[in-house]
């Protein structure tokens, strides 16, 4: 890593693209100082609207700073254009750091200088594929547990969430979840759920992390055993010192490992989740073994590793482009 003045030099040289969100409205995001910044105006944050402002506004800031290098933040819509530009012979002088594969495949990113995932399996056999650990959104420290009037197990989240087999597991145990997700259509769930279930949507984070703090421990169920989703949500349990029990598959490979963190169960495995669960209600000891071991990985997604994580990747590809 370069001494903080050399580095200071070399992110002047980079033009950060991104919606104001997550770690991009970060104090620890401030070192990087040039950045096009647009609020959430309409609707996700990768919205059409949103997209299409940040796309004027980066013209302008393009020309105005002629960046060696540019990096995307929360931008993903804007990805595959840059990209398209690339592969058709242009911003060749200009060096490309996008931070996920929400919109465009391998084909199309080997035209990035770099492209960030969130798990070691996306990165396999592309070498300018870069794994890194999602930084968690929330103020941790700060975060009060929900005081509930009897123990409650926790899931939440939208994409690919198999709340359908989470809530067959449940159903009879007696043991109360609390379910927190975007709509009725994220529940993707027919008919009414369990009567252990209460259902909560949208809210603040911390309101949210309130809730996942008060809890025993986590359940995130995924459809797909591969697909980059659910990372944010394990991620913040752990830095919440929960124990987790998610679905076993590479795309959780790197923040559970069975038996460390919390359980692994195959997908959509409705005994496996029921035993997990009922297994971390009753032994107490092993949960609080998971819940030292999640405390352990907290720095790992914190704002600041992540940050310098960027600030190393900007160097390495600046210092490979000279």
């Amino acid at each position: 890593m370069a001494a903080p003045r050399a580095r200071d030099a070399e992110l002047r040289e980079v033009l950060v693209l991104t919606v104001r969100k997550s770690f991009w409205a970060s104090p620890e995001s401030e070192m990087f100082r040039n950045r096009v910044f647009v609020p959430v105006v309409y609707g996700h944050s990768t919205s059409l609207v949103n997209t299409v402002l940040l796309a004027a506004k980066a013209i302008a800031a393009f020309v105005r700073h002629r960046p060696k290098l540019l990096l995307v933040g929360s931008a993903h819509r804007i990805v595959p254009a840059l990209l398209l530009l690339r592969r058709l012979g242009l911003l060749r002088k200009t060096g490309l750091i996008v931070t996920n594969q929400v919109y465009f495949g391998p084909r199309l990113g080997k035209h990035a200088d770099r492209v960030i995932v969130y798990s070691r399996r996306e990165a396999e056999g592309r070498e300018n594929y870069v794994y890194l650990p999602i930084p968690a959104d929330g103020d941790f420290e700060s975060t009060v547990p929900y005081a509930a009037d009897e123990p409650y197990v926790f899931t939440g989240g939208g994409t690919l969430r198999d709340f359908a087999s989470l809530f067959q597991a449940i159903d009879g145990t007696g043991i109360p979840l609390t379910v927190v997700t975007h709509s009725r259509e994220t529940l993707g769930v027919d008919g009414d759920p369990p009567s252990e279930c209460r259902l909560l949507w949208r809210m603040p984070l911390d309101r949210f992390l309130s809730l996942m703090a008060g809890s025993l421990f986590v359940v995130v169920p995924l459809r797909g055993l591969d697909a980059p989703h659910g990372h944010t949500t394990i991620a913040q349990a752990l830095c919440l010192g929960k124990a987790v029990v998610t679905t076993c598959g590479s795309a959780v490979a790197d923040y559970v490992h069975d038996g460390v963190e919390g359980l692994l169960v195959d997908r959509a495995d409705i005994e496996g989740y029921r035993e997990a669960i009922v297994r971390l209600t009753r032994d107490d000891a092993l949960r609080q073994s998971f819940e030292q071991a999640a405390r352990a990985r907290a720095l790992e997604f914190s704002y600041a590793t992540f940050a310098c994580a960027l600030a190393r990747l900007c160097s390495e590809v600046l210092a490979q482009r000279r």
